[in-house]
């Protein structure tokens, strides 16, 4: 069984949308939640869908998914206060797990991820037990944590990536590692991104280059972005522009 979770507990502060999550601004009438349900409902590997969401918009979620009739759309479950709680109230509704099945953790608002890269991540976690998504660097990075930089603080781009999604693990390791960190910090888990949380339980993560743009949908400037790509994309289809 292969699952895919995707977040969609954000609160759009930083898109200032003045109540309203960022992942159900409507784009072209349709929700940036939806778009992204829409790859992974198309993808074949995919079996089923999780979606952790904000707890006050559960309801609206379910509703969008009866709308457009999202067939591997399993659950809609409460978020937790934050991302790794999201994750593990999503994998605490899994049944019957299997020690070969997989999870996939994607955020809701990366409405761009392409096909490629969900498979390229299923087929790497298969052989590797884990698969996490990068980009790479396309400028020189500066690693410093004061205000001036020597040559050790330049890396060389070639090297350097970004972390994106999804991120794909064995289901029962990922419970495990969340298990771990819960019994040795008794306390709320830090706001972390899983594969990291993965690698501090001195797992060895595998990397999986992400194909075309794939970004998050974060402020105002990056919804503008999305909405002229879409346009970009429909010329292209019906035009052949």
């Amino acid at each position: 069984m292969i699952t895919a979770i995707l977040l969609a507990g954000g609160t759009g502060v930083r898109m200032g949308t003045h109540g309203m999550p960022k992942q159900f601004l409507p784009l072209y009438g349709k929700p940036i939640i939806c778009y992204t349900i829409e790859v992974f409902e198309n993808c074949e590997e995919v079996d089923q869908i999780i979606i952790p969401c904000t707890q006050d918009w559960t309801g609206h979620m379910s509703k969008l998914v009866e709308r457009y009739r999202f067939q591997k759309v399993k659950q809609v479950v409460p978020g937790g206060v934050d991302r790794q709680n999201s994750i593990i109230n999503a994998l605490n509704v899994l049944e019957d797990v299997e020690p070969e099945d997989l999870v996939l953790v994607h955020d809701g608002v990366r409405p761009l991820v392409q096909n490629e890269t969900i498979e390229e991540n299923i087929r790497v976690a298969k052989i590797h037990g884990n698969a996490m998504t990068v980009k790479q660097a396309i400028e020189t990075i500066v690693v410093t944590e004061s205000d001036t930089a020597e040559l050790s603080h330049f890396k060389n781009r070639d090297h350097t990536y970004t972390l994106t999604s999804p991120q794909t693990f064995r289901v029962n390791e990922l419970m495990g590692v969340y298990a771990a960190i819960n019994e040795v910090k008794g306390q709320e888990i830090p706001i972390l991104d899983a594969a990291l949380l993965f690698a501090t339980a001195g797992k060895t993560m595998h990397m999986v280059r992400e194909t075309g743009l794939n970004i998050k949908i974060t402020t105002p400037e990056d919804f503008y972005y999305l909405r002229s790509y879409l346009e970009l994309k429909e010329n292209r289809d019906i035009l052949g522009a």
